[in-house]
């Protein structure tokens, strides 16, 4: 796993290698192998002036404390922010410059994200409080389990030095406008990690992979979450073979819409517990089935689904054990035609036909609430 360094940065380019030395102090000790620079076109200019070349921080920063492997960082590393007219900005002070500027860090946190064997380590640290908010913000949606978000703190006496950039090995005095003189190695500098909720998982994965702009990409995120908070019903329209949840259509073979329609009339018709105004947890309808018991049940799923479920061959000329095994694989294929047409692994899962363990057997079912059901013929 390779780490990464995203650092916000302002005029204080400082707060880069703070958060590199804060990183190198972890156990085991974080070392990115390359440092992204987010900053504007004056921090730019002050990167360039104080971080790079031989008598750059970096190149002494390096000397003190060697990495134990290559650390690429350099002006090629270092992305100026554009505002709305496509200019290096100075400054974030207008909403469509914010704007802007949130479209670029969702574009670059996106493309990193999609490498699977990078891992982020995203500092807020430096910058416009605004830059540090949109940073967070894109990351609640792209970030993944491992990618890290945090801010530096610097004890108070040298978060104000000019001359301060890390926490040397040896003494090195800063000089103070009164005449005292600061011991550099008495500094503390303290990486504290941010806490924030992870998005990703509950989100489609095309969406995740679209170019879009930061505030079309949070509507359509909060689209999909409304979705999982307040289910739509699903109508199944047998002589179609499909299913229609709220507007988006499903289309289903023969045998994947027979199967549901199977399970779903088993939920509706065959409810056990009709007292219940809702399903919630309740699985009394789950059937159990097994290779003991698959004719009798092959018998009432076919009954019910009103045609041949493991179409071409028939089923009951096979093994009990070969028969629940087609029966599983149609099972199988018909989730994952749920994920495709959903577009989501989480919201398919409120609508799958599950399998749940019970009393050291497996009962299947449906998982979308009875009241949810439309059956259409």
């Amino acid at each position: 796993m390779r780490d990464v360094l995203i650092a916000l940065c302002g005029l204080t380019p400082q707060v880069v290698t703070e958060t590199l030395w804060a990183l190198g102090q972890q156990r085991p000790a974080i070392v990115p192998e390359k440092v992204w620079i987010i900053t504007t076109q004056s921090g730019r200019e002050a990167c360039e002036r104080l971080l790079f070349g031989k008598t750059g921080k970096f190149a002494s920063y390096f000397r003190e404390y060697p990495p134990s492997r290559p650390i690429r960082c350099g002006p090629s590393t270092v992305i100026t922010l554009k505002g709305s007219d496509g200019r290096p900005v100075e400054d974030l002070r207008t909403q469509e410059d914010n704007l802007a500027v949130a479209d670029q860090l969702a574009a670059r946190v996106r493309d990193l994200t999609a490498l699977p064997n990078e891992r982020l380590h995203c500092s807020v640290a430096g910058g416009r409080k605004t830059m540090g908010v949109l940073l967070a913000s894109v990351l609640q949606v792209y970030g993944r389990p491992d990618d890290r978000l945090y801010h530096v703190l610097v004890s108070p006496d040298f978060e104000s030095q000019p001359d301060f950039f890390y926490i040397p090995k040896r003494q090195r005095l800063l000089a103070l406008p009164n005449g005292k003189r600061l011991d550099s190695r008495k500094a503390c500098i303290e990486l504290a990690e941010i806490p924030y909720v992870r998005l990703r998982a509950f989100l489609p994965e095309e969406l995740l992979k679209q170019a879009l702009p930061f505030t079309d990409l949070v509507a359509l995120a909060q689209k999909h979450l409304r979705a999982l908070e307040r289910l739509e019903p699903v109508a199944i329209d047998t002589v179609g073979h499909r299913l229609i949840v709220g507007e988006t259509v499903i289309e289903l073979s023969p045998a994947q819409a027979r199967l549901y329609t199977a399970f779903a009339r088993i939920k509706t018709a065959h409810c056990l517990e009709p007292a219940r105004k809702n399903c919630d947890a309740c699985i009394a309808c789950y059937r159990p089935i097994s290779k003991a018991n698959w004719d009798a049940v092959h018998t009432e799923l076919e009954n019910l689904a009103e045609g041949l479920l493991l179409s071409p061959a028939d089923a009951r000329g096979e093994s009990g054990e070969t028969a629940v095994g087609r029966f599983r694989s149609l099972l199988s294929k018909t989730n994952k035609a749920l994920v495709k047409g959903l577009g989501s692994e989480h919201l398919a899962a409120r609508y799958e036909i599950r399998s749940e363990r019970q009393s050291g057997e497996t009962r299947y079912g449906l998982a979308v609430d009875k009241n949810l059901i439309q059956l259409e013929t």
